[in-house]
Protein backbone atom coordinates (compact mmCIF):
# COMPACT_ATOMS: atom_id res chain seq x y z
CA UNK A 1 0.00 0.00 0.00
CA UNK A 2 1.69 3.58 -1.10
CA UNK A 3 0.46 6.51 0.82
CA UNK A 4 1.66 9.91 -0.89
CA UNK A 5 2.61 13.06 1.15
CA UNK A 6 1.34 16.15 -0.31
CA UNK A 7 0.64 19.45 1.32
CA UNK A 8 1.88 23.46 0.47
CA UNK A 9 5.36 24.31 0.76
CA UNK A 10 6.81 24.93 4.08
CA UNK A 11 4.20 22.52 6.18
CA UNK A 12 7.42 20.19 6.62
CA UNK A 13 6.32 17.11 4.61
CA UNK A 14 9.95 15.83 4.44
CA UNK A 15 10.70 16.26 8.19
CA UNK A 16 7.26 13.65 8.41
CA UNK A 17 8.66 11.47 6.20
CA UNK A 18 12.07 11.18 8.03
CA UNK A 19 9.48 10.84 11.16
CA UNK A 20 7.59 8.12 9.83
CA UNK A 21 10.62 6.49 8.05
CA UNK A 22 13.82 7.14 9.64
CA UNK A 23 14.78 8.02 5.79
CA UNK A 24 16.15 11.58 5.01
CA UNK A 25 14.42 13.22 2.13
CA UNK A 26 16.14 13.98 -1.58
CA UNK A 27 18.21 16.63 -1.72
CA UNK A 28 17.75 19.69 -3.49
CA UNK A 29 15.31 19.51 -6.70
CA UNK A 30 14.48 17.26 -9.25
CA UNK A 31 11.75 16.21 -11.98
CA UNK A 32 9.31 13.41 -12.60
CA UNK A 33 9.46 10.08 -11.20
CA UNK A 34 12.61 10.64 -9.95
CA UNK A 35 11.09 13.13 -7.48
CA UNK A 36 10.22 10.69 -5.66
CA UNK A 37 11.44 8.73 -2.27
CA UNK A 38 9.73 5.87 -1.12
CA UNK A 39 10.39 4.78 2.34
CA UNK A 40 8.97 1.50 4.02
CA UNK A 41 7.81 1.71 7.36
CA UNK A 42 6.54 -1.55 9.57
CA UNK A 43 3.07 -1.50 11.61
CA UNK A 44 3.86 -2.31 15.13
CA UNK A 45 1.88 -4.98 15.84
CA UNK A 46 1.70 -6.42 19.51
CA UNK A 47 -0.53 -9.88 18.45
CA UNK A 48 2.36 -10.49 16.65
CA UNK A 49 4.92 -10.25 19.33
CA UNK A 50 2.65 -12.68 21.09
CA UNK A 51 2.37 -15.21 18.52
CA UNK A 52 6.25 -15.16 17.94
CA UNK A 53 6.67 -15.96 21.38
CA UNK A 54 3.57 -18.74 21.73
CA UNK A 55 5.23 -20.63 18.48
CA UNK A 56 8.72 -19.98 19.58
CA UNK A 57 8.64 -18.51 15.75
CA UNK A 58 12.47 -18.29 14.32
CA UNK A 59 11.44 -15.00 12.28
CA UNK A 60 8.85 -12.05 12.60
CA UNK A 61 7.50 -10.51 9.76
CA UNK A 62 5.00 -7.20 10.15
CA UNK A 63 3.02 -5.47 8.02
CA UNK A 64 4.70 -2.92 5.90
CA UNK A 65 3.53 0.50 4.51
CA UNK A 66 5.65 2.32 1.60
CA UNK A 67 5.25 6.14 2.53
CA UNK A 68 6.93 8.55 -0.21
CA UNK A 69 7.91 12.02 -0.38
CA UNK A 70 8.53 14.04 -3.38
CA UNK A 71 11.52 16.44 -3.96
CA UNK A 72 10.26 19.84 -3.99
CA UNK A 73 9.46 21.86 -7.60
CA UNK A 74 10.08 25.65 -6.73
CA UNK A 75 8.89 26.62 -10.02
CA UNK A 76 5.55 24.67 -10.02
CA UNK A 77 4.70 25.54 -6.58
CA UNK A 78 4.49 29.15 -5.66
CA UNK A 79 4.80 30.32 -2.17
CA UNK A 80 0.96 30.44 -0.63
CA UNK A 81 0.22 27.75 -2.97
CA UNK A 82 -2.23 24.66 -1.76
CA UNK A 83 -0.62 22.16 -3.86
CA UNK A 84 2.36 22.12 -6.35
CA UNK A 85 0.08 20.90 -9.88
CA UNK A 86 3.28 19.26 -11.04
CA UNK A 87 2.73 16.60 -8.32
CA UNK A 88 -0.83 15.43 -8.85
CA UNK A 89 0.15 13.25 -11.93
CA UNK A 90 2.56 11.43 -9.61
CA UNK A 91 0.25 11.07 -6.87
CA UNK A 92 -2.70 9.81 -8.84
CA UNK A 93 -1.14 5.69 -8.54
CA UNK A 94 -1.14 6.05 -4.91
CA UNK A 95 -3.53 4.03 -2.61
CA UNK A 96 -3.98 6.89 0.39
CA UNK A 97 -2.68 10.48 0.54
CA UNK A 98 -1.19 11.92 4.13
CA UNK A 99 -1.95 16.01 3.80
CA UNK A 100 0.18 17.77 5.70
CA UNK A 101 -0.82 21.46 7.64
CA UNK A 102 1.33 23.06 9.60
CA UNK A 103 0.79 24.43 12.81
CA UNK A 104 4.12 24.98 14.43
CA UNK A 105 5.67 28.43 15.34
CA UNK A 106 5.68 31.27 12.11
CA UNK A 107 4.06 28.68 9.87
CA UNK A 108 0.47 28.68 11.66
CA UNK A 109 -2.36 27.57 9.05
CA UNK A 110 -5.69 27.37 9.82
CA UNK A 111 -6.84 23.67 9.66
CA UNK A 112 -9.89 23.82 8.24
CA UNK A 113 -9.11 26.53 5.64
CA UNK A 114 -6.05 24.91 4.27
CA UNK A 115 -7.95 21.67 3.86
CA UNK A 116 -10.31 23.01 1.68
CA UNK A 117 -7.79 24.96 -0.01
CA UNK A 118 -5.92 21.55 -1.16
CA UNK A 119 -9.43 19.29 -1.66
CA UNK A 120 -10.45 22.18 -3.90
CA UNK A 121 -7.25 21.69 -5.94
CA UNK A 122 -8.07 17.90 -5.96
CA UNK A 123 -11.87 18.40 -6.45
CA UNK A 124 -10.51 20.21 -9.83
CA UNK A 125 -8.04 18.20 -10.60
CA UNK A 126 -11.00 15.46 -10.84
CA UNK A 127 -12.97 17.62 -12.87
CA UNK A 128 -10.80 18.26 -15.23
CA UNK A 129 -9.92 15.04 -15.94
CA UNK A 130 -13.45 13.87 -16.30
CA UNK A 131 -14.34 16.11 -18.50
CA UNK A 132 -11.53 15.55 -21.00
CA UNK A 133 -12.45 11.78 -20.86
CA UNK A 134 -15.82 12.70 -21.95
CA UNK A 135 -15.29 14.65 -24.39
CA UNK A 136 -13.28 11.87 -25.81
CA UNK A 137 -15.88 9.40 -25.62
CA UNK A 138 -18.07 11.71 -27.15
CA UNK A 139 -15.86 11.57 -30.43
CA UNK A 140 -15.27 8.04 -30.14
CA UNK A 141 -17.81 6.24 -32.33
CA UNK A 142 -19.68 3.26 -30.47
CA UNK A 143 -18.50 4.80 -27.23
CA UNK A 144 -19.55 3.06 -23.94
CA UNK A 145 -22.84 4.82 -22.82
CA UNK A 146 -22.25 3.42 -19.23
CA UNK A 147 -19.41 5.02 -18.96
CA UNK A 148 -20.64 8.09 -20.38
CA UNK A 149 -23.47 7.70 -17.93
CA UNK A 150 -21.14 7.71 -14.76
CA UNK A 151 -19.05 10.55 -15.95
CA UNK A 152 -21.49 12.70 -16.18
CA UNK A 153 -22.28 11.65 -12.71
CA UNK A 154 -19.23 12.11 -11.60
CA UNK A 155 -18.64 15.36 -13.29
CA UNK A 156 -21.95 17.04 -11.82
CA UNK A 157 -20.83 16.09 -8.14
CA UNK A 158 -17.10 17.18 -8.91
CA UNK A 159 -19.07 20.60 -10.34
CA UNK A 160 -20.83 20.95 -6.81
CA UNK A 161 -17.13 21.30 -5.09
CA UNK A 162 -17.03 17.77 -3.30
CA UNK A 163 -14.88 14.92 -3.18
CA UNK A 164 -15.52 11.96 -5.02
CA UNK A 165 -15.09 9.92 -1.97
CA UNK A 166 -17.98 11.09 -0.37
CA UNK A 167 -20.45 9.74 -3.86
CA UNK A 168 -21.50 6.35 -3.41
CA UNK A 169 -20.54 4.99 -6.39
CA UNK A 170 -21.76 1.24 -7.87
CA UNK A 171 -19.47 -1.77 -8.15
CA UNK A 172 -19.74 -1.56 -12.15
CA UNK A 173 -18.88 2.48 -11.76
CA UNK A 174 -15.41 1.47 -8.89
CA UNK A 175 -14.78 -0.97 -11.97
CA UNK A 176 -15.09 1.76 -15.05
CA UNK A 177 -12.75 4.21 -12.83
CA UNK A 178 -10.29 2.07 -10.96
CA UNK A 179 -7.73 2.96 -13.59
CA UNK A 180 -8.41 7.21 -13.37
CA UNK A 181 -6.84 7.45 -9.97
CA UNK A 182 -8.78 9.93 -9.32
CA UNK A 183 -7.44 12.12 -6.17
CA UNK A 184 -10.29 13.28 -4.51
CA UNK A 185 -11.41 10.00 -3.93
CA UNK A 186 -8.45 8.52 -2.10
CA UNK A 187 -8.59 8.02 1.78
CA UNK A 188 -6.37 10.79 3.34
CA UNK A 189 -5.32 11.29 6.72
CA UNK A 190 -5.10 15.00 7.58
CA UNK A 191 -1.48 15.26 9.70
CA UNK A 192 -1.67 18.57 11.55
CA UNK A 193 2.35 19.28 12.07
CA UNK A 194 2.84 20.59 15.14
CA UNK A 195 5.07 21.63 17.98
CA UNK A 196 5.98 18.79 20.79
CA UNK A 197 4.22 21.12 23.20
CA UNK A 198 1.13 20.68 21.33
CA UNK A 199 1.10 17.78 20.05
CA UNK A 200 -1.47 16.34 22.91
CA UNK A 201 -3.53 18.93 22.63
CA UNK A 202 -6.65 17.76 20.62
CA UNK A 203 -8.30 19.45 17.48
CA UNK A 204 -11.42 21.58 18.30
CA UNK A 205 -15.08 19.86 17.91
CA UNK A 206 -15.77 22.20 15.07
CA UNK A 207 -12.27 21.09 13.39
CA UNK A 208 -13.02 17.44 13.85
CA UNK A 209 -16.38 17.96 12.44
CA UNK A 210 -15.25 20.14 9.68
CA UNK A 211 -12.36 17.13 8.62
CA UNK A 212 -14.90 14.51 8.77
CA UNK A 213 -17.34 16.73 6.91
CA UNK A 214 -14.87 15.37 4.11
CA UNK A 215 -14.67 11.90 4.89
CA UNK A 216 -11.34 12.59 6.57
CA UNK A 217 -9.18 11.92 10.03
CA UNK A 218 -7.24 14.03 11.69
CA UNK A 219 -3.96 13.18 13.72
CA UNK A 220 -1.32 15.75 15.48
CA UNK A 221 2.65 14.94 15.29
CA UNK A 222 5.13 16.84 16.57
CA UNK A 223 7.70 15.96 13.56
CA UNK A 224 10.66 17.33 14.86
CA UNK A 225 10.69 15.62 17.79
CA UNK A 226 10.02 12.26 15.98
CA UNK A 227 12.82 12.84 13.63
CA UNK A 228 15.26 12.98 16.47
CA UNK A 229 14.53 10.19 17.66
CA UNK A 230 15.79 8.36 14.22
CA UNK A 231 19.82 10.06 15.88
CA UNK A 232 19.28 7.80 18.78
CA UNK A 233 19.65 4.59 20.06
CA UNK A 234 17.14 2.30 21.42
CA UNK A 235 17.80 3.44 24.81
CA UNK A 236 18.45 7.10 23.78
CA UNK A 237 15.15 6.81 22.29
CA UNK A 238 13.54 5.33 25.00
CA UNK A 239 15.07 8.58 27.45
CA UNK A 240 13.95 10.95 25.77
CA UNK A 241 10.08 9.38 25.25
CA UNK A 242 10.41 9.10 28.68
CA UNK A 243 11.14 12.86 29.91
CA UNK A 244 8.58 14.03 27.16
CA UNK A 245 6.22 11.50 29.03
CA UNK A 246 5.48 9.16 26.29
CA UNK A 247 5.47 5.66 26.30
CA UNK A 248 5.94 5.15 22.39
CA UNK A 249 6.80 7.49 19.37
CA UNK A 250 3.65 8.68 18.08
CA UNK A 251 4.79 7.56 14.34
CA UNK A 252 3.23 4.48 15.77
CA UNK A 253 -0.08 5.29 16.14
CA UNK A 254 0.01 7.57 13.28
CA UNK A 255 0.72 4.65 11.45
CA UNK A 256 -1.85 2.55 13.03
CA UNK A 257 -4.69 5.43 12.05
CA UNK A 258 -3.40 5.53 8.70
CA UNK A 259 -3.60 1.50 8.44
CA UNK A 260 -7.12 1.51 9.82
CA UNK A 261 -7.88 4.40 7.55
CA UNK A 262 -6.98 2.49 4.31
CA UNK A 263 -9.72 -0.06 5.62
CA UNK A 264 -7.63 -2.52 6.13
CA UNK A 265 -7.11 -5.78 8.25
CA UNK A 266 -4.47 -7.61 9.49
CA UNK A 267 -4.31 -11.42 9.39
CA UNK A 268 -1.60 -13.87 10.84
CA UNK A 269 -0.22 -17.32 9.62
CA UNK A 270 2.51 -18.54 12.40
CA UNK A 271 4.61 -21.40 13.14
CA UNK A 272 7.83 -21.97 14.43
CA UNK A 273 9.34 -21.26 11.32
CA UNK A 274 7.58 -17.82 10.99
CA UNK A 275 4.81 -15.49 12.30
CA UNK A 276 3.81 -13.47 9.46
CA UNK A 277 1.29 -11.15 9.77
CA UNK A 278 -0.76 -10.08 6.38
CA UNK A 279 -2.49 -7.05 5.18
CA UNK A 280 -6.49 -7.61 3.61
CA UNK A 281 -9.03 -4.83 2.62
CA UNK A 282 -11.90 -5.04 4.82
CA UNK A 283 -14.52 -7.15 3.42
CA UNK A 284 -11.91 -9.60 1.64
CA UNK A 285 -12.65 -13.46 1.59
CA UNK A 286 -10.77 -16.04 2.37
CA UNK A 287 -9.66 -16.68 -1.22
CA UNK A 288 -8.51 -13.53 -1.22
CA UNK A 289 -6.59 -13.98 1.74
CA UNK A 290 -5.00 -16.74 0.20
CA UNK A 291 -3.86 -14.93 -2.60
CA UNK A 292 -2.48 -12.37 -0.74
CA UNK A 293 -0.03 -14.99 0.84
CA UNK A 294 0.87 -16.81 -2.60
CA UNK A 295 -1.12 -17.17 -6.10
CA UNK A 296 -0.64 -20.81 -6.47
CA UNK A 297 -2.64 -21.25 -2.68
CA UNK A 298 -5.34 -19.50 -3.92
CA UNK A 299 -5.45 -21.32 -7.47
CA UNK A 300 -5.64 -24.24 -5.35
CA UNK A 301 -7.23 -23.41 -2.69
CA UNK A 302 -9.51 -26.61 -0.82
CA UNK A 303 -10.84 -24.83 2.48
CA UNK A 304 -9.17 -22.44 5.73
CA UNK A 305 -8.89 -23.71 9.13
CA UNK A 306 -9.57 -20.37 11.17
CA UNK A 307 -9.17 -19.44 14.70
CA UNK A 308 -9.16 -16.04 15.63
CA UNK A 309 -6.32 -14.38 17.64
CA UNK A 310 -8.60 -13.40 20.91
CA UNK A 311 -9.49 -17.12 21.32
CA UNK A 312 -5.94 -18.27 20.21
CA UNK A 313 -4.56 -15.88 22.87
CA UNK A 314 -6.72 -17.20 25.46
CA UNK A 315 -6.12 -21.25 24.72
CA UNK A 316 -2.21 -20.38 24.10
CA UNK A 317 -1.21 -23.20 21.68
CA UNK A 318 -3.48 -24.84 18.50
CA UNK A 319 -3.89 -28.85 20.45
CA UNK A 320 -6.06 -26.63 23.26
CA UNK A 321 -7.89 -24.34 20.94
CA UNK A 322 -8.89 -27.35 18.84
CA UNK A 323 -9.71 -29.34 22.33
CA UNK A 324 -12.03 -25.77 23.03
CA UNK A 325 -13.52 -26.01 19.84
CA UNK A 326 -12.72 -22.93 18.48
CA UNK A 327 -10.80 -23.63 15.23
CA UNK A 328 -13.47 -23.27 12.35
CA UNK A 329 -13.49 -24.72 8.21
CA UNK A 330 -13.77 -22.33 6.02
CA UNK A 331 -14.81 -22.20 2.45
CA UNK A 332 -13.83 -19.78 0.20
CA UNK A 333 -16.04 -17.05 0.13
CA UNK A 334 -15.62 -16.89 4.16
CA UNK A 335 -15.11 -13.10 4.91
CA UNK A 336 -11.95 -12.50 6.82
CA UNK A 337 -12.06 -10.55 9.90
CA UNK A 338 -9.19 -8.70 11.28
CA UNK A 339 -7.00 -11.05 13.76
CA UNK A 340 -8.02 -14.07 12.14
CA UNK A 341 -5.22 -16.60 11.91
CA UNK A 342 -5.28 -18.76 9.10
CA UNK A 343 -3.79 -22.04 7.80
CA UNK A 344 -4.59 -23.26 3.95
CA UNK A 345 -5.43 -26.34 2.55
CA UNK A 346 -4.32 -26.63 -1.05
CA UNK A 347 -3.66 -28.74 -3.71
CA UNK A 348 -2.22 -28.12 -7.06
Amino acid sequence: MKTGIIGARGAGKSTVFHALTGLAPIPGTAEGRNRARPGQIKVADPRLDFLESAYGSKKKIPVELTILDFAPNPKEQKEGAALDPSLLPLVRDMDALLIVIPQFAGTEKDLVATLESIEGELVFADFDQAERRLERLKKEKGGSDFERAALEKVIAWLGDGKALRLLELTAQERQAFSSFGFLSRKPALVTVNCEMERAAADVTDAERAAVRAHGLEVFRLAAAFESELWELDEAGQKEMLKDAGLDAPARDRLIGALYNHLGLITFYTAGEPEAHAWSLRRGESALDAAGVIHTDIARGFIRAEVVSYEDFAIHKSDAKVKEAGKLRLEGRDYVMRDGDMIHIRFKV
